[in-house]
C-alpha cells in the first residue's frame, strides 16, 4: 500500500470512529431529555429525611436525591439527636444501597453449607420453601424455631415479638456484644429503673469517664460529639473539663484534658478511693446522700480499704493522680462521671459499675442541669440476651431447634467461645435475610435478600440522647433496585401463609403495621399529617418525660470492687487484650468508604491491625508493620503491628469489625477477627462474660505484615508527647 493510501484510510478511520462516538453520547443524552418517569427533573434535586438504623443512637438523616438516584446523605437538623451532625457510617448507608455485591432476588443453596454455591429463585418459591418448613415445626414442635436478630426497637421489635408469640417459641435472641443491654441492667440494679442515661454534657462544667468512649460509639455518639463541643466552646466564660481514665488513649481519650492510664479491671477501684478522699475532706453533696439514703460516715467507714496509696499501687498510676481528680471533681459544679464497656466487660464490672456512679450520688450528679437524667429511650430488650444466646446454642447443640431465621450477621459478630457458629451447623434448615453473602448468609439453606435502609419503610427510637420520646421514621428515597423484599413484609406474609396460626397477621404490608404502631405513639393518621410526618423525619412524643428521676438503690451496700481476674495464665499469657468497636463494626466493613477512611489514631486503612507500646515491642523485638501472632487460650489471629505510645506496656488492643470469610467483595478476606481470641467466662449473677478480661502473648512471625497506613507514628504521635 502506498503512503497516500494509508493515510486516506487511516483518516477515515479515525472521522468514522469520531462520529461514532459522537452518536453514541448523543443517544446517552436522550434519555434525560425525555424525563424517564414522572415527577423527576433532570438536574433538580429532592431532600426526603429519614433515620439511620446503623447503629442505637439512631439519628436522623436527610438524603438528597438527583434524577431518581440517592447522591448524598446529611443529618437531619429538626432531629433533637444529631441537629444536623452525622457520622461517616450514616454516610455511607448509599455505598450500602448502590453495593455491587447485594443480593438482587432470593437464593437457594445448591452446594454444600458455606460453599457459597446458590442458585437464583423466584420470590413465590423462596416464601413455599420458607412456609413449608415452619410448618413442619408447628407439627413437631413449636418450640423448635429460633430467630437471631439485632436489637430491634419500634415496631420491628413488635412486629417480631408477635411473630414469634404467634409461633410458640421463646427463642428470640438478640445479642449484640455492643449492645446497651447490659447498661439497662445495670441502672436496673442501681437505680431501680432500666432506662438508658442522658448525659447533659453541653451544660456541665466536669466530665469524668471510665472508659466510655463517647465519642465514638458509647450510646450516641453524634449526639454527644455535639454536646462536647458545646461543653468546651459553646459558652462564653466556662470551658468544661474532661478527664478520661482508662489503659488506651482513644479518640476519646485524645480529646481529654487529662489521661489517666489505669490498669485494666481497676477503675471501679480508682472510683472508690477517690469517694474516700471526698467524703474524707467533705467535699461530698449532704443533700444529695441524704434524698438517696446514704449516711457519710457508714459510707466512709465502708471504703476503708480504699486507700489512696493502695489503690495507686493497684493501678499502676500516682497517687497524687487520684487526690487530684477527687478535688476537681467534687469542686467543679456541676459535674458528671460515666462508664463504658470497656470497664462493665470486666470480672468486676458490676461493682465498678456502681462505684462509678456512687461518684455521681456523691457531687449531686443526679437529676441535676449537667448532670445525669434517664434518657427517654426504648424499653430495653425482652429477647434474653447473653442467657437467652446460651440456652438456643444448648437447645441447637441438643438437635432441639429445627429452623433458624437469621437478621444480620450473628456468626461473625458472635464470639467463638459461645458455640454459637458450630451449634449452629446443626440445625437442619437455617434462613438468612441477609442483603449482601456476609459470613451468616454463607452458613444458610435459603436467603430472602432484605431491601436496604434507602428503600425500607421503618422507623427507629434513638436509645439515648434525648430526654424527649422521639420517634425517627424511615421512608424509601429511592425504587427498589432489585428484587428484595422488607424483612417486616417477609414476616406478614409468612404469617398469612401459615393461616395466622403465626401471629402478626392482621396487616398485609409492613407500611401498614408502621402506621398503626406510630398511631399507638401518638402519631395522627389523616393523610395531610402522615405528609407531614414524612417531610419532617421525626415523631415528637409529648413532653413530660423529663419528671423521670434516678434515685439511687441501697440493695447493694457500699461497692466492693475486687481485684480483677482474667483468663490466661500470666506467664504463657503476660499481657491484657481490650478489643474495641471501630467504623468497620455493625457492617461498615463491608463499604469501601469505610475501608478507605484512615483509623483516626493510626491511620491505618484496609486491615487489623494490634497496638504495642513501644518499651514492650522493643522487649520482644517487634516493629512496626512486623507480622506478628496474639494467642490466648482461646484462640490465635496473625497481623500487622502498630506501635502505639498512647497505651499501657502490659495492654495491648485490636478493633472489631474486620475478618470475615464473606461480606462482599470490600470485606472478605481482609484483617483478623479478634472475637476468636475472647473466652466466654461468665461470673455468678453477670448478664454477661467478662469479653475484656483476656490475657494473651504477641510474638514477631515476619518484617512483612503489609500494613498501609495514611500517616506515619513519627509525626503522627510522637512518644515524647504520648506515652505511659
Amino acid at each position: 500500500m502506498k503512503r497516500r493510501a494509508f493515510l486516506k484510510l487511516s483518516g477515515m478511520s479515525a472521522a468514522t470512529a469520531l462520529l461514532a462516538g459522537c452518536r453514541s453520547r448523543n443517544e446517552k443524552l436522550i434519555p434525560y431529555l425525555v424525563p424517564p418517569d414522572e415527577g423527576i427533573t433532570p438536574g433538580r434535586a429532592n431532600y426526603y429525611a429519614s433515620a439511620c438504623r446503623s447503629c442505637a443512637a439512631g439519628c436522623g438523616i436527610l438524603v438528597r436525591v438527583s434524577e431518581g438516584r440517592a447522591k448524598k446523605i446529611e443529618g437531619n437538623p429538626s432531629h433533637p439527636v444529631n441537629r444536623g451532625k452525622l457520622c461517616a457510617r450514616g454516610q455511607a448507608l448509599v455505598q450500602e444501597l448502590y453495593h455491587p455485591d447485594r443480593i438482587v432476588t432470593p437464593l437457594k443453596r445448591s452446594g454444600a453449607r458455606g460453599s457459597g454455591n446458590f442458585t437464583k429463585i423466584s420470590w413465590d418459591e423462596a416464601m413455599r420453601i420458607l412456609t413449608a418448613q415452619l410448618k413442619g415445626v408447628q407439627v413437631r414442635g413449636r418450640d423448635r424455631l429460633a430467630l437471631v436478630t439485632p436489637p430491634f426497637n419500634g415496631s420491628l421489635a413488635e412486629l417480631t415479638a408477635e411473630f414469634m408469640k404467634g409461633m410458640g417459641s421463646p427463642h428470640h435472641v438478640t445479642f449484640d456484644l455492643q449492645s446497651p443491654e447490659w447498661l439497662a441492667a445495670a441502672y436496673r440494679e442501681n437505680y431501680g429503673s432500666a432506662a438508658l442515661p442522658y448525659y447533659d454534657l453541653s451544660e456541665t462544667r466536669y466530665v469524668l469517664s471510665f472508659g466510655a468512649d463517647f465519642l465514638e460509639h458509647h450510646l450516641s455518639p453524634v449526639h454527644y460529639g455535639y454536646a462536647f463541643g458545646q461543653m468546651r466552646q459553646g459558652r462564653d466564660t466556662v470551658r468544661g473539663h474532661f478527664a478520661y481514665v482508662g489503659g488506651r488513649l482513644s479518640l476519646t481519650a485524645a480529646s481529654a484534658d487529662r489521661w489517666v492510664p489505669a490498669r485494666p479491671g481497676t477503675e471501679g477501684a480508682v472510683a472508690l478511693a477517690m469517694a474516700r478522699v471526698i467524703l474524707q475532706e467533705k467535699l461530698h453533696d449532704e443533700g444529695s446522700l441524704s434524698a438517696n439514703g446514704i449516711q457519710a460516715g457508714s459510707l466512709l467507714k465502708g471504703l476503708a480499704k480504699y486507700d489512696v496509696p493502695r489503690v495507686a499501687e493497684f493501678a499502676g498510676i500516682q497517687p497524687q493522680t487520684i487526690v487530684e481528680l477527687a478535688k476537681d471533681f467534687a469542686t467543679t459544679t456541676p459535674a458528671l462521671a460515666m462508664v463504658g464497656e470497656k470497664v462493665a466487660f470486666q470480672s468486676n464490672g458490676r461493682a465498678s459499675f456502681r462505684a462509678v456512679h456512687l461518684l455521681n450520688v456523691l457531687v449531686g450528679g443526679l437529676n441535676r442541669k449537667g448532670g445525669i437524667y434517664p434518657a427517654a429511650g426504648p424499653s430495653t430488650s425482652a429477647t434474653g440476651g447473653y442467657a437467652g444466646l446460651a440456652t438456643l446454642v444448648e437447645r441447637m447443640r441438643a438437635g432441639q431447634i429445627e429452623a433458624a431465621l437469621i437478621h444480620g450477621n450473628p456468626f461473625h459478630s458472635i464470639p467463638v467461645a459461645t458455640g454459637f457458629q458450630e451449634a449452629l451447623a446443626k440445625v437442619p434448615f437455617v434462613a438468612s435475610f441477609s442483603s449482601i453473602l456476609n459470613d451468616s448468609a454463607m452458613a444458610a439453606d435459603l436467603i430472602l435478600p432484605d431491601s436496604s435502609t434507602l428503600e425500607s419503610w421503618g422507623d427507629v427510637v434513638p436509645v439515648s440522647g434525648t430526654r424527649e420520646p422521639v420517634v425517627g421514621l424511615m421512608q424509601p428515597v429511592v425504587a427498589p433496585l432489585h428484587d428484595t423484599r422488607q424483612f417486616g413484609d417477609v414476616l406478614l406474609a409468612t404469617a398469612a401463609a401459615l393461616n395466622g396460626q403465626a401471629g402478626a397477621g392482621q396487616q398485609k404490608t409492613y407500611l401498614d403495621y408502621l402506621k398503626g404502631s406510630l398511631k399507638k405513639r401518638g402519631a395522627a393518621d389523616s393523610p395531610a399529617q402522615w405528609n407531614e410526618l414524612l417531610r419532617q423525619g421525626v415523631l415528637l412524643g409529648k413532653r413530660g418525660g423529663e419528671s423521670a428521676q434516678y434515685r439511687w438503690s441501697g440493695g447493694g451496700g457500699t461497692p466492693d470492687v475486687e481485684p480483677p481476674r482474667f483468663v490466661g495464665d500470666q506467664k504463657q499469657f503476660p499481657l491484657f487484650l481490650e478489643t474495641y468497636p471501630s467504623i468497620k463494626t455493625n457492617g461498615g466493613a463491608a463499604l469501601p468508604w469505610l475501608q478507605q477512611l484512615p483509623d483516626t489514631m493510626t491511620t491505618v486503612v484496609w486491615d487489623s491491625w494490634v497496638e504495642i507500646n513501644p518499651k514492650t515491642a522493643a522487649q520482644l523485638g517487634i516493629a512496626i508493620g512486623d507480622l506478628v501472632e496474639v494467642a490466648s487460650p482461646q484462640g490465635s489471629v496473625r497481623l500487622p503491628a502498630i506501635i502505639y505510645p498512647g497505651i499501657r506496656p502490659d495492654l495491648v488492643a485490636i478493633p472489631l469489625g474486620q475478618g470475615q470469610f464473606a461480606g462482599g467483595r470490600y470485606a472478605k478476606g481482609v484483617g483478623v477477627n479478634p472475637l476468636v481470641l475472647l473466652q466466654a467466662a461468665a461470673e455468678a449473677g453477670a448478664t454477661h462474660p467478662a469479653w475484656q478480661a483476656t490475657r494473651v502473648s504477641v510474638r514477631r512471625i515476619s518484617p512483612e505484615g503489609n500494613l498501609v497506613m495514611h500517616g506515619h507514628p513519627q509525626g503522627s504521635y510522637r512518644s515524647e508527647l504520648v506515652g505511659v
